[in-house]
């Protein structure tokens, strides 16, 4: 087959700067770049991709309109939503209208190489199918002894058997070619959450896969405990019945003729609420001036990578290094928060983590946005460490943001101070006043009004 054409769609230069790295190593694929909406459409009239990798805010034409018009017109375009939001109204829009994978942010390299791979391999017949005869046919799967006397056997050993696995399972269902399968690609997901960490430490899975004529079931042992996490939860919550997990083993049913899921069974020593944010009404504050001018201060003075470490001296890597340890610190204080949720310690987080990161940034001198974002963010928590307490659904989603946040935090200090790439060192002062001002309606059912200012784009 030909080389596979991949459509990068965002309004932020690096943005599509970070995904282009990622993407570039990938064998067979050829990168294009659209910087908004409209573009994207032009670009497929002119390249006719194959895959889209489609920001989901953007100004002028968003991602979901966009996503319908180049649908409409080149229904076998496949293509991906990248999305900073679990927004099951928004998944179930972008369903609707042929949108088959996500890419969530902070973006995953590994995760989004395995659909990107996987897809690619539908789309050219591709993949690595292994299939065994089975003795007798005694089913394995927790749901139904009705099945087929053959089973298909997957050894998962590394991150590309992950990946051959995902291939095989859209080439099955057809997913690239005729049909919507968030469904599918959710599953994919998952057991990719699910077994990474696993085969990074050496362990080997096997897959089994059964089938009547009506319904598939999948199945994988697991050797370690879950980690939860808000994404797990979520990924479990929104598949539907005939996803169970238990501590030893994650099994999924899907049904051959519709591809749905249906209600789902879990089985957990704990409920963990959902991370999704309620829709309720909400009050609204504008901007402040401070805020006005510090986030117009970022966009204005444009300084890259390069030039910015350039103009350091000794001291401030005193500095870094402390962002580092901070980085640490947060981790340590995940399962924390997650497991202990209280007014204590997340006033304590916020003093003992928050509190590194703004004293080493407003050192750096040059990042008075992200300084004054986390010091607002760090305001918030202390100052409402009640509701963190005592409300699960709220708790579990401030979590979730705070992990974004730390992720990008990570990818900050990464592109500007170790490999230098970005082009503006200002590049994710937006996101973190985005994530914040989120955290902010979360907590205090405030949005904030951004004004009609088009300096002011968040994503």
């Amino acid at each position: 087959m030909e080389k596979i054409k991949l459509l990068i769609v965002d309004d932020v230069e690096d943005n599509r700067l970070v995904l282009r790295a990622i993407c570039r190593k990938l064998k067979g694929f050829e990168i294009y770049e659209a910087v908004d909406g409209h573009d994207a459409v032009d670009k497929c009239q002119a390249l006719l991709p194959h895959i889209i990798l489609m920001d989901v805010m953007m100004p002028r034409l968003d991602g979901f309109q966009a996503s319908k018009i180049i649908k409409e017109r080149y229904p076998k375009t496949i293509i991906m939503a990248v999305t900073a939001v679990i927004d099951p109204k928004m998944e179930e829009n972008m369903a609707a209208i042929g949108v088959a994978a996500y890419i969530r942010k902070p973006i995953d390299k590994e995760l989004i190489r395995l659909k990107l791979e996987s897809y690619a391999g539908a789309l050219s017949l591709g993949g690595k199918e292994r299939e065994k005869s089975s003795n007798n046919a005694i089913a394995l799967n927790p749901f139904n002894e009705d099945i087929r006397s053959f089973k298909t056997i997957f050894e998962i050993h590394s991150m590309d058997t992950i990946m051959d696995f995902g291939m095989w399972l859209l080439m099955r269902f057809e997913c690239a070619r005729t049909r919507v399968c968030t469904n599918i690609d959710r599953v994919i997901e998952l057991l990719y959450e699910l077994l990474r960490h696993e085969v990074k430490s050496g362990a080997k899975i096997t897959i089994t896969i059964e089938e009547n004529f009506d319904e598939m079931f999948i199945q994988a042992p697991l050797q370690k405990p879950i980690k939860h996490d808000a994404m797990i939860d979520h990924l479990i919550r929104v598949l539907g019945n005939g996803c169970l997990i238990t501590e030893k083993r994650a099994a999924f049913r899907i049904s051959l003729a519709s591809f749905e899921m249906n209600d789902i069974h879990i089985h957990h020593k704990k409920e963990e609420p959902i991370a999704v944010i309620e829709n309720i009404p909400k009050e609204n504050r504008t901007l402040g001036a401070t805020e006005h001018q510090v986030l117009r201060e970022s966009f204005i003075h444009k300084v890259t990578a390069p030039e910015y470490v350039k103009s350091l001296d000794a001291d401030a890597y005193g500095e870094i290094h402390d962002l580092y340890e901070a980085q640490g610190e947060w981790t340590s204080w995940e399962k924390t928060l997650s497991l202990e949720g209280s007014e204590e310690n997340f006033y304590n987080f916020a003093n003992e983590v928050l509190g590194a990161y703004t004293n080493a940034i407003s050192a750096l001198y040059e990042f008075s946005g992200l300084s004054y974002a986390i010091v607002s963010l760090s305001t918030l928590l202390k100052t409402h460490g009640d509701i963190l307490a005592n409300d699960d659904v709220k708790r579990a989603n401030v979590l979730m943001f705070l992990e974004g946040l730390k992720h990008d935090l990570t990818s900050w200090i990464h592109h500007i101070f170790e490999i230098q790439d970005a082009l503006d060192i200002h590049y994710l002062d937006a996101s973190f006043f985005s994530s914040c001002m989120q955290i902010e309606s979360i907590l205090t059912g405030t949005e904030v009004d951004l004004g009609s200012d088009e300096e002011m784009e968040f994503f």
